[in-house]
């Protein structure tokens, strides 16, 4: 049946194609034909520009950067921020950059600060790796100003046997436990250690502080690393020797302006160990002479608050003595008089 040309309409059918659209007629004839519409295309520069390729990022760490930016406060604490967003496996080429220059870094005045981010951030592995390159001068170094706070930080994350015992190496095989004890930075690595390593690893360390337990807990420094120690240990053995070193040295520790704090922090810590009554009742025998010697004030109201109590008890005792003996009488009297009732 063939179509009237008034019928003839003229159908457009726009295909948006990607790059060439295009109209299409439907005509008389059985199929569609094309009608080509200009597009303008876009320049060489602007289509170069939408297809330019990923650029590297100019901000990415690497070990280079960072040692050449000691001097720079500002891109070492940007490079602390990168740290973290970084992944794991940017954190691993960062270490190994590194290799070799840990000690530089942790005694740089600005480099100390990237490695303590640093130790936090690595992975356990990674932190064996940068303890073996440390511990050889890991004792000395941590009594450095700008070396303490990465230190304190390496030890703070160690959570594995290979790391404690490099570690504890360093102090033990340089003997220089008494030295950082008595340090003002160096005391916070001591602390540090006792804090956080688990005692039953400690056991060649807790020998030689003991050893030095007296001299320590007279520094300025070295009480509160002696106060810490104490709070931190357990066990039969210790506690006995710290008791009688102690003991032996209570009158000089009690007059001493640093020692005698560890009287009364003692008495709170162990108190419920029974070694302890053994330190109330020196006190509380030797009031006299305690109480007229120049004991610092903290220590001082400890020892008048023990005065106090065991006043105070003795008193209750008194009258208890005293009533029981009362009683003692009253019932000796009636069993007197029982005993003189006559039968009817």
């Amino acid at each position: 049946m063939e179509m009237k040309t008034d019928e003839l309409k003229t159908k457009e059918i726009v295909f948006c194609a990607f790059k060439n659209p295009v109209i299409y007629k439907n005509t008389e004839s059985d199929f569609l034909t094309p009608i080509p519409i200009h597009v303008p295309q876009p320049d060489v520069d602007s289509q170069t520009q939408t297809q330019a390729t990923p650029q590297t990022n100019n901000t990415q760490l690497n070990g280079n950067k960072i040692l050449n930016s000691l001097d720079d406060q500002k891109a070492i604490m940007k490079y602390q921020n990168l740290l973290i967003e970084s992944s794991d496996e940017e954190i691993k080429l960062i270490v190994n950059d590194l290799k070799g220059k840990y000690r530089e870094l942790i005694l740089d005045k600005n480099g100390n600060f990237f490695c303590k981010d640093l130790f936090k951030t690595c992975d356990r592995n990674e932190r064996i790796e940068i303890l073996k390159e440390l511990s050889p001068t890991l004792s000395v170094d941590c009594s450095n100003n700008y070396a303490t706070h990465p230190l304190q930080a390496l030890i703070e994350y160690s959570s594995s046997n290979e790391e404690y015992e490099l570690i504890l190496s360093s102090f033990i095989e340089n003997n220089n436990i008494l030295s950082a004890s008595t340090n003002n930075n160096g005391a916070y690595v001591i602390q540090k250690i006792i804090a956080r390593i688990p005692q039953r690893f400690r056991n060649k360390f807790n020998a030689i502080f003991i050893s030095f337990f007296l001299f320590i807990s007279k520094q300025k420094y070295g009480i509160v690393s002696a106060k810490k120690f104490i709070e931190n240990t357990k066990g039969k053995t210790i506690t006995q020797n710290i008791m009688n070193i102690i003991r032996n040295n209570f009158f000089d520790l009690a007059k001493d302006k640093f020692g005698n704090y560890l009287i009364p922090f003692l008495l709170e810590k162990w108190n419920n160990y029974p070694e302890v009554e053994e330190i109330k009742n020196l006190i509380i025998k030797n009031k006299d002479f305690l109480s007229n010697a120049k004991i610092p004030t903290e220590t001082s109201h400890v020892f008048k608050k023990i005065w106090e109590n065991n006043k105070s008890e003795t008193m209750n005792s008194t009258k208890l003595n005293e009533q029981l003996e009362g009683n003692n009488q009253l019932m000796n009297l009636l069993k007197i008089n029982e005993d003189n009732v006559v039968s009817p």
